[in-house]
């Protein structure tokens, strides 16, 4: 089963083209007036930031929740993390380590549970670790995934109930969608002890 994550090589950096004195600017060459607005993708958002890490790693996922996280909220997460102040990263560090906890205690909790085989189709998608944070991330969706599995086999099996399941499932999302929402409010909202103001 291709739960964990592959690491793949370190990209190299592209080069940037250069525009000579003489050569029309795009935007000159091809209209005058002002440029137009472009939407800053999250994969540019990446892109710009300095990376404490600068590795990819390819993260196999079998759920909707990890790929819809991978597509609409890691990169922002991401990004957050490597301009995090240093009370917003306490925060993030308290948020992780209460994720942690209840993931590794769930899937000591499930893998005791006689299970049925369930086939589930895996997909891959590349992604950048731009920092620590981010690589505790793309274990915590891992493990997600992981117990999914596991609880709808050990649910198939009548060895776990309808409450049981859905608090592991349903719990693994809730943990993962508290440190994106955690990475929401600027660094000025959050005290040198790492708590968040009230009017964030």
């Amino acid at each position: 089963m291709a739960e964990p994550s592959h690491h793949l090589p370190d990209g190299e950096p592209r080069p940037v083209p250069t525009v000579s004195s003489g050569d029309p600017l795009p935007s000159q060459a091809s209209h005058s007036g002002p440029k137009p607005i472009r939407r800053m993708l999250s994969e540019t958002r990446v892109s710009k930031i300095v990376p404490q890490t600068d590795s990819g790693t390819e993260i196999a996922y079998c759920t909707d929740f990890v790929r819809n996280f991978l597509r609409s909220d890691y990169n922002f997460c991401a990004a957050k993390f490597s301009v995090s102040s240093k009370a917003k990263t306490l925060a993030l560090d308290e948020a992780f380590r209460e994720a942690q906890q209840w993931m590794d205690k769930k899937l000591n909790w499930i893998e005791d549970k006689p299970r049925r085989y369930i086939s589930m189709k895996f997909s891959d998608r590349q992604i950048v670790v731009t920092h620590p944070l981010a690589g505790r991330l793309i274990r915590l969706l891992n493990q997600h995934d992981r117990l999914v599995h596991r609880a709808l086999g050990a649910y198939v099996a009548q060895t776990i109930n309808d409450k049981e399941k859905d608090d592991a499932i349903l719990g693994a999302a809730r943990h993962i969608r508290a440190i994106h929402r955690l990475c929401i409010p600027d660094n000025d909202k959050f005290s040198p002890d790492g708590k968040l103001s009230d009017g964030a």
